[in-house]
């Protein structure tokens, strides 16, 4: 299907091509980036990928295996896919200095993750936005919004449209307001001139590769997802290795500190929350930024984890990875008010796991 919409612009002075208006109707929903990219833009960085791949830097990821046998047939069931619309939603951004010589009590959750589930909430505002360009383009086909789960390498679609480019830390990054944000897609049969790639790069900068302390970010332009503590305290469902332990130092879920040193990033506070955050991404509407790990690592049966996490991203590595992760946390902490908390989940806890996280943590503690 053609894209023929016409309209005026606000002072009704000059026509806006049906771009123009899919973009200003993006806006007005709550996404303040959208580029436009061609089917065909779907393969960009696919060579990329399957050299990662074969490298081993997955980290054991099994979906990332089957990735491309997933997007072949995502692509046969939408055969008349002409553009993909490539959205970004920025999260979180604010995030206090703690005091260095106090004793951390808390984990600390990465700033995308401090909200309600990004996944249903973008989710819904996308749909609004199908419905809203199928008024403006009522001979449009099927559209099918994807939030991270599909087979769609969503950050070289979001480079090819111009929202950014890629980071040595694997990031997409935008030279205006850095990284912190979710990118989404919106496929359609809807044929538009595609917008243009952005010519930036990251220079000689290799702030992000020298913080980080596990060593997963690999010149050039390369994460071991191995040894990345996002994977590790949120994918992995294993232990988390001993030696790679004490490198995770606070982090209970996720990682912040190869965007937290960008320059893009305004010198690691990251600024103020952007005013167009939406509420449910704010932290007071999820989690926060720490969590008290003592009473987390009390906590022994899944209803009581999720009745405390439910319609958070801390359910994704459930109730044993999230007490592993706060058992590590505890045991880097230098805290030794945690050890009655540790004790307790050494003996007591269901799970071998916990149990032997929690040990590691006593015996770091003690």
């Amino acid at each position: 299907m053609t894209g023929t919409g016409r309209g005026l612009s606000p002072n009704g002075d000059c026509p806006r091509t049906p771009s123009d208006l899919i973009k200003t109707e993006a806006a007005r929903l709550g996404f303040p980036a959208c580029g436009i990219v061609k089917a065909n833009a779907i393969g960009r960085r696919e060579p990329e990928l399957k050299a990662w791949l074969a490298a081993g830097r997955d980290g054991g990821l099994g979906y990332m295996q089957a990735f491309f046998d997933r997007r072949r047939r995502l692509l046969e069931g939408f055969p008349t896919f002409k553009t993909a619309l490539v959205l970004a939603v920025p999260y979180a951004r604010r995030n206090p200095p703690a005091d260095p010589a106090a004793p951390v009590s808390g984990g600390r959750i990465a700033r995308y993750a401090r909200g309600r589930d990004y996944h249903p909430v973008i989710s819904k505002r996308l749909r609004r936005l199908e419905q809203a360009l199928r008024a403006l383009f009522p001979k449009s086909g099927p559209m099918r919004p994807c939030v991270d789960t599909s087979p769609l390498q969503e950050r070289a679609l979001a480079e090819a449209a111009g929202l950014g480019f890629f980071g040595k830390n694997g990031c997409l990054i935008d030279p205006k307001s850095g990284s912190f944000f979710f990118l989404c897609a919106l496929l359609t049969d809807l044929d538009l001139p595609a917008d243009q790639p952005m010519l930036w790069d990251c220079g000689g900068c290799t702030r992000c590769i020298t913080a980080c302390p596990t060593g997963a970010l690999e010149p050039p332009y390369q994460v071991n997802a191995g040894r990345c503590i996002t994977l590790l305290t949120i994918e992995n469902r294993g232990p988390i290795p001993e030696p790679l332990r004490e490198k995770i130092g606070p982090w209970l879920f996720g990682c912040d500190i190869c965007q937290e040193v960008c320059p893009y990033n305004k010198g690691g506070t990251g600024g103020s929350d952007p005013v167009n955050l939406w509420p449910e991404l704010r932290p007071e509407q999820g989690a926060g930024e720490r969590l008290p790990l003592s009473e987390l690592l009390r906590i022994r049966t899944e209803a009581d984890f999720l009745s405390r996490f439910q319609g958070t991203p801390l359910t994704r590595p459930k109730r044993e990875g999230l007490l592993r992760n706060a058992a590590v946390a505890a045991g880097n902490s230098r805290n030794p008010a945690l050890i009655p908390a540790l004790r307790e989940a050494a003996k007591e806890d269901l799970s071998p796991m916990v149990r032997e996280h929690a040990a590691w943590a006593l015996a770091r503690l003690e």
